[in-house]
């Protein structure tokens, strides 16, 4: 990575971050405060992104009216304008498409409360038909007074109960008709009461209908009218559909195109405010990969011209870390030296993107610490299927995997959880082939032990080689002495990152002396078993020369590692090699469970059995394989704690890969 410092004039800022935003080749960063050059202020966007806020709110409001519009703006638009002038484009469009959206809105609005209101007139009458009740008894005044409405049906009962209670038992209740939601009611009570009545209905939710003395007496005729009347209001909300449609065709797209910019408008104004701005210019830091320098300084140029300036800071990466190092053994520059880190710039090919993504999820490698993929594609199968090895499974797993891939390829979608497994398809099919390589050592094939697993490998060797369930302690020592391998290899892993860093030090009194300390520990010990536990044997040459590379290396690394350190290395020794005995542990429970099924039900129980281990013991194993990775492994060499390479982007990167605005200046 190189840390790069660029000064572009205001008039070719939006060009700048254009071009930049569609290549997807800077990472930006804050600039120092002590690295702040005379005249310089932090770039103000605070008013920008408040407007930014209310443009994408305006075009939130008109979004129902343009569902399924689609538009790209042109990319020579974006760059033309400042970010100000930007702003105050797509303010003035956004609201000019906003009133047209409003009027329509208000006018569906009307629609809706008009047929609503007819449709509680229409059931209204045909109850009132049904009980053979004129118009004008329920409109005549006198000692009584009818109250007619709709109310929830959940609250029926406490409007009869409050109007019997207000009226002293002088009100009558009748329900004219019912819905799902609602019961259309009349109401007769005396006169006195008719004010507190109404106040009683509107707090329990009913709504009164007015004006009913223009309709016809008879309730037949007056439902007909309003009948009549409801399918003018239908008819008008299809007109008004259409127009909507219309107004759609016509504006969609240019609303889609409103919507990007202002996704854009909101991007620039985050990247900015980590800048610096003089009177005329504006002053951005940020990482390059270092292979991209070249393409990006003379891409720079051509969009720009001369309102370009590129200073490198060609030892920024060093200078962070050499600084952080005089802090603390850890790489954590950030809040100990006030720069931010130079970010990971992760190229994994993409079939092993997945498992890369397992990493991740641990932590982004630093700059200075070695990414474990390329070791990962190796002891991730190998433990995988030592744990689950079986040949029928296996090519249940490949076969599954190259066709989640195929939908993968072909940008298919499925379901949530369904998503996350099409996602890791290529992982699924890795740890397919480290099942049947193990299923074939072991001779299993969905539980069984067939003959055409039965052949010769390569110079005598035959396959099976073993099986697990008929050799358990010679199993149980093989995965034991995988572990010891395993975590070898990672404090190997250790003593190179630190080297690389030249922390020679840290790497002959860490990880290197570790490594003696671990080697011939166990050596000691595995005599001591073979012996049949006699302890005394260590004392006996040649062992008692390894008691020496035992405390030696322990000593040095409490002489300059710290006491603590030599204590954790002494304690996780024990406990990360005996977790590798997880390895033996599901590989037989995975047989034996097959096998019990099997006595038990016979062709079903295999079956069955073997259903229940592809999914749920292949999701344990997976979890466990994951364990000893990121607990065991990792805690010898991988700390992740990078910064991800985030490249500014705008969100026309991609769709206007075949018109860069820029390429033809």
């Amino acid at each position: 990575m190189r840390r790069v410092t660029v000064i572009v004039s205001k008039d070719q800022l939006t060009h700048f971050l254009s071009y930049v935003g569609q290549e997807g080749l800077l990472h930006l960063v804050t600039v120092p405060e002590k690295q702040i050059p005379a005249g310089a202020s932090p770039f103000e966007t605070a008013s920008i992104v408040a407007r930014s806020a209310a443009i994408r709110n305006r075009l939130a409001t008109i979004a129902p009216l343009m569902r399924g519009a689609r538009g790209v703006p042109e990319p020579g638009e974006v760059a033309g304008q400042s970010i100000e002038g930007l702003a105050d484009y797509l303010d003035k469009e956004a609201s000019s498409m906003e009133q047209v959206v409003k009027i329509l809105e208000a006018r569906r609005e009307k629609l809706t409360g008009e047929k609503e209101q007819y449709i509680q007139l229409s059931r209204l009458f045909a109850g009132l038909e049904k009980l053979g009740v004129r118009l004008n008894t329920t409109t005549s005044s006198g000692f009584t007074t009818v109250l007619i409405g709709e109310a929830p049906r959940e609250s029926v009962e406490g409007i009869r109960a409050e109007l019997d209670r207000l009226s002293y038992g002088n009100a009558i209740l009748a329900i004219t008709s019912t819905s799902d939601e609602s019961e259309a009611f009349f109401a007769i009570l005396p006169s006195a009461f008719q004010d507190e009545a109404r106040q009683i209905l509107a707090a329990l939710g009913a709504k009164l209908e007015l004006g009913l003395a223009e309709f016809p007496s008879d309730p037949s005729v007056a439902r007909k009218q309003v009948e009549q009347t409801l399918e003018e209001v239908r008819e008008g909300e299809k007109g008004l559909e259409a127009e909507r449609l219309r107004l759609t065709k016509e504006n969609g797209q240019r609303y889609a195109s409103l919507a990007r910019m202002s996704e854009i408008l909101e991007v620039r104004a985050k990247a900015l405010s980590s800048s610096l701005a003089t009177q005329s210019t504006v002053l951005l830091d940020a990482w390059v990969p270092e292979a991209k320098f070249d393409s990006f300084s003379k891409g720079a140029a051509k969009a720009v011209g001369d309102g370009i300036s590129i200073q490198v800071d060609e030892h920024a990466a060093e200078r962070i870390a050499k600084t952080a190092r005089e802090h603390s053994e850890e790489l954590i520059p950030e809040h100990v030296v006030g720069e931010e880190p130079p970010p990971t710039l992760i190229d994994a090919p993409a079939f092993f993107k997945p498992l890369q993504s397992v990493i991740n999820n641990f932590g982004t490698p630093s700059y200075h610490e070695l990414n474990p993929l390329p070791f990962m594609i190796i002891t991730y199968p190998i433990i995988y299927g030592l744990m689950f090895g079986d040949v029928g499974q296996g090519l249940l797993f490949i076969f599954g995997g190259l066709f989640l891939w195929s939908l993968k390829k072909k940008g298919k979608k499925i379901f949530e959880l369904g998503q996350m497994i099409v996602d890791g398809s290529e992982l699924l099919i890795l740890l397919g082939i480290g099942i049947v390589i193990f299923g074939i050592i072991f001779g299993d094939f969905f539980g069984f032990e067939p003959d055409f697993l039965k052949f010769n490998i390569v110079n005598g060797v035959r396959a099976p080689i073993f099986s697990p369930s008929d050799l358990k302690i010679e199993f149980m020592v093989i995965t034991l002495f995988i572990g010891v391998a395993h975590l070898t290899f990672g404090l190997s892993l250790s003593a190179v990152n630190k080297i690389r860093n030249k922390e020679y030090s840290h790497a002959i009194f860490g990880p290197i002396s570790w490594a003696v300390f671990y080697i011939s520990g166990v050596y000691v010990i595995s005599q001591i078993v073979i012996s049949g536990f006699k302890f005394g044997i260590a004392l006996k040459p040649p062992n008692v020369y390894f008691l020496v590379s035992i405390f030696v290396p322990l000593g040095l690394m409490a002489w300059k590692e710290g006491g603590l350190h030599m204590f954790e290395a002494f304690l996780s020794s024990a406990s990360n090699t005996f977790s590798y005995l997880r390895i033996w542990a599901l590989n037989i429970a995975d047989f034996e469970f097959k096998f019990a099924l099997f006595i038990a039900l016979g062709v079903l129980g295999a079956i069955i059995g073997n259903v229940l281990v592809l999914i749920i013991e292949g999701l344990i194993v997976f979890v466990q394989t994951l364990r000893l990775h990121w607990v065991e492994w990792f805690s010898k060499f991988y700390e992740g704690t990078g910064t991800p390479f985030a490249p500014y982007q705008e969100p026309l990167t991609g769709l206007v890969a075949t018109n860069k605005w820029y390429q033809n200046q």
